[in-house]
């Protein structure tokens, strides 16, 4: 009886644990298009605001609820940038003619959006999308020769479909074409702009009709960082402000619960959509899960007698990886071989460099120690010294054993500081 008794507990504890697992097991994850500077999720913007320090270096970054345009004592006596990402961009009247007061002041406005609803009317450009793809993966790049990178910005075709159409019919009887002026900064992989400059007043607009290459999800993806850190780095360097105001583009930017409300199907997010609460609704499911318990439990108690000898107990592997360490160590330093050493602690940090840094290891060029310097917040002198050192250890037929301790002095150095 006692037996039994266990056994009960046992399946009532797995039943429990069951219903508790489908309860509160994690959500899916969340696809919705926030571009927030606080959300984490694949359509935000947590890893783009992070990279706004390294692109406007010692200059204040800051967001606002407010558009920084109804705020001019914030930015009458000293320039700044706008910056704006999301899905769409839309301004009324009002709202436009202080954003048009704010870039002709002498300001700038960086806009990444597939849509600019108002703002094209006045700056004299249409958006458009593609309609034919004859590859899953396509690429963007910009124009500037000394920008363009060695590897392409690989992107999903559907996440940089819009483009800038820049010539605009005037009068459909005169055939009169209105000329856009802007200056084409990047382009689609079909030639068609993506990514342009307009001049207005004394400052400029900045617009990019693909915000989603600027949120965490192809941030992380191959070398996509390094296209929304030199689109950015066309802004001069003065104080940033991020836009976190919600009723500007009339979606709602920020604001996660009216996001969420207005999904496709019209359901709040928060309704518990679990397995388990849809089968206890249902009254066959819900007559079937108890039956489907109910023949647990007789069988738990007929056929729960073990019948099987007792399995031995297997101890845990010991992890042997630092004894397997300290043996290689014991056994290079007993051949004195310092050139073989040097070789894979110099093979170890290039690795390091490539998988933290993004950065290509081919060429040890001065390109690439600048590229290095600037992810890694360190010095060229810093960098120079290191790389000049390993260029001489590498040059070297015969690696001593104090050269060997400057150059593990060095690499150590540059990890702690990175």
């Amino acid at each position: 009886m006692k037996k039994h008794r266990l056994y009960l507990l046992i399946l009532f504890s797995t039943v429990l644990g069951f219903v508790l697992v489908e309860i509160y097991k994690p959500k899916p994850i969340d696809w919705t298009q926030t571009y927030s500077s606080k959300d984490k999720i694949p359509y935000g913007c947590e890893l783009l605001y992070k990279l706004l320090p390294q692109v406007f270096r010692n200059q204040q970054i800051s967001d606002s609820k407010v558009p920084i345009y109804h705020k001019k004592a914030a930015w009458k006596n000293r320039k700044s940038n706008y910056i704006y990402v999301y899905q769409y961009f839309r301004a009324d009247s009002i709202n436009l003619k202080k954003l048009l007061a704010y870039v002709g002041a002498g300001n700038n406005a960086f806009i990444a959006a597939e849509d600019f609803y108002g703002l094209n009317d006045t700056l004299h450009f249409e958006t458009a999308y593609l309609r034919k793809f004859t590859k899953d993966s396509v690429n963007i790049s910009l124009e500037n020769p000394a920008l363009k990178p060695n590897k392409p910005y690989l992107y999903h075709h559907q996440s940089i479909g819009s483009y800038f159409s820049l010539d605009l019919p005037k009068d459909s009887l005169k055939k009169v074409i209105i000329k856009t002026n802007a200056e084409i900064l990047g382009k689609n992989y079909d030639g068609k702009p993506n990514f342009i400059k307009i001049n207005f007043g004394k400052g400029s607009f900045y617009l990019s009709t693909t915000p989603k290459a600027f949120s965490n999800f192809y941030l992380v993806k191959d070398n996509n960082a390094d296209y929304a850190f030199k689109a950015l780095s066309y802004l001069p360097e003065n104080q940033v402000f991020w836009d976190e105001y919600v009723s500007i583009v009339g979606f709602g930017k920020k604001d996660r619960s009216i996001l969420k409300a207005k999904n496709a199907k019209g359901e709040d997010d928060d309704i518990d959509t679990s397995p388990f609460k849809f089968i206890v609704s249902q009254p066959a499911l819900k007559c079937a899960y108890f039956i489907t318990l109910a023949s647990l439990f007789i069988y738990l108690i007929f056929e729960g007698k073990r019948k099987q000898r007792i399995i031995p107990i297997i101890e845990t592997p010991q992890n042997t990886s630092l004894a397997f360490v300290e043996t290689i160590g014991a056994l290079y330093y007993n051949q004195k071989d310092h050139q073989a050493i040097s070789v894979k602690k110099i093979t170890y940090l290039l690795a390091y460099i490539r998988n933290k840094f993004h950065l290509k290891t081919t060429v040890i060029d001065q390109e690439f120690r600048d590229d290095l310097s600037r992810k890694t917040n360190l010095t060229i002198a810093e960098i120079n010294e290191l790389f000049d050192y390993v260029e001489n250890i590498q040059a070297s037929e015969k690696v001593t054993e104090k050269d060997l301790i400057k150059l593990n002095k060095y690499i150590e150095d540059f990890y702690q500081k990175t």
